[in-house]
């Protein structure tokens, strides 16, 4: 049996779907209308607040409570009148059967989001892109031509980011050619964990198709089990001396420049890790990174074993990841200065205090018979994996 006429739907697709969304074939999420009798005088959407039902908006469908109900009890109190297609594609909502779950939740969102075409509030769909502030009223996004359609995940893409890709188009280019292409076996690359250091936006994405293609683990943050740090580096081959870098070369881990990731792609197998060792850092220390691993492989003592350090002075709040690198290089902390100023000391006097301080310390250092040193030689030192001369 067919549904009676008043919800009578005809599955030609229209042209403004075909056109936009390049579809040939029917789509049976998006159809013409061509009449709807029964829908209550003034019922209007509670998204995009139209009256109208049209090939963009879809029918007009009335909820109490979750569950629709038919048009003759539509003017019943309670009842929310919403388009078809404007909560098919509100974000937050969904289905368990023919019951609306999350509904009045996702009204009360929307309500608070005007639609970049129309202006008026209830603008429940955004762009993809989280970066954009583009929302719209689905009727509204459907008669802009430029905006480009997901109709199986229910996204949207705005006009100006139409060149960015959805998950299912990146994803599905990615797996295929994983599966065709990926020559060698991934029983080695799966126990790769690989980090990023100070890489660009699309150096990020281009590392993320690597691990999607060879199975291995991408980790955005430092962690002991990462076996790969890819660094960014400049022409000269340098990289910046991070804080996931020198936790790198304490713990003897690769530290490979980018082009690593672009020759086992272009081999389609696992290249040889050494040729494309970082070297130095943009500070002028060589040869940390192979320094670590063999310090590592050979299970030497660590850089600062058998050293105490005492931190003096006034520290940005770098201080702390001093402290934390000089634990992880072997080196025993005893004891801390106050970090703060004394208590009523006002911006102008901070910077005698400092050098008071500086002073104290050094002169303390004298008298027990301890060396004074800056900062920059603990991060040189674990930079390099090698005590530096104090006076560098």
């Amino acid at each position: 049996m067919g549904e009676p006429e008043k919800y009578s739907r005809f599955m030609n697709p229209c042209i403004l779907h075909l056109n936009k969304l390049e579809l040939e074939l029917k789509c049976p999420s998006w159809y013409c209308l061509e009449k709807f009798n029964n829908t209550p005088l003034n019922a209007s959407c509670v998204f995009c607040h139209s009256t109208t039902e049209s090939q963009f908006s879809g029918s007009m469908i009335h909820y109490m409570n979750g569950n629709p109900i038919a048009a003759d009890q539509a003017n019943n109190s309670g009842v929310l009148h919403v388009h078809q297609k404007c909560v098919d594609w509100a974000p937050q909502v969904y289905f368990e059967g023919e019951i609306v779950k999350n509904l009045d939740a996702e009204i009360s969102r929307a309500s608070k989001i005007k639609c970049s075409v129309c202006g008026k509030k209830g603008a429940a769909l955004g762009c993809f892109v989280k970066s954009c502030p583009k929302s719209f009223h689905v009727p509204c996004a459907v008669a802009i031509p430029e905006c480009r359609w997901d109709c199986d995940e229910f996204l949207v893409l705005c006009p100006n980011h139409s060149s960015c890709r959805f998950p299912s188009e990146t994803s599905k280019k990615v797996k295929q050619r994983a599966k065709n292409a990926w020559r060698a076996s991934t029983d080695v690359t799966r126990e790769w964990v690989i980090c990023g250091s100070a890489l660009s936006s699309a150096e990020k994405n281009l590392l993320d198709n690597f691990a999607m293609l060879c199975g291995a683990t991408i980790s955005k943050y430092w962690a002991p089990n990462i076996t790969h740090l890819i660094a960014s580096t400049d022409e000269s081959g340098a990289c910046d001396r991070t804080l996931k870098v020198l936790k790198a070369i304490l713990n003897g881990k690769w530290i490979l420049r980018f082009d690593w990731i672009k020759a086992c792609m272009e081999a389609m197998q696992p290249v040889p890790e050494e040729p494309y060792e970082v070297t130095h850092d943009v500070h002028g220390c060589f040869d940390g990174p192979k320094n670590g691993r063999i310090r590592y492989t050979q299970k030497a003592p660590k850089i600062f074993s058998g050293m105490c350090f005492h931190f003096s002075s006034y520290f940005s709040p770098d201080f702390k990841y001093l402290e934390e690198l000089t634990l992880a290089a072997g080196g025993t902390i005893v004891k801390v200065y106050c970090l703060d100023p004394p208590e009523g000391c006002n911006l102008t006097e901070v910077a005698d205090v400092i050098q008071k301080r500086a002073e104290e310390a050094e002169v303390f250092g004298i008298k027990s018979g301890n060396q004074v040193i800056g900062h920059t030689w603990l991060l040189d030192s674990i930079a390099a994996c090698k005590l530096q001369p104090v006076d560098c």
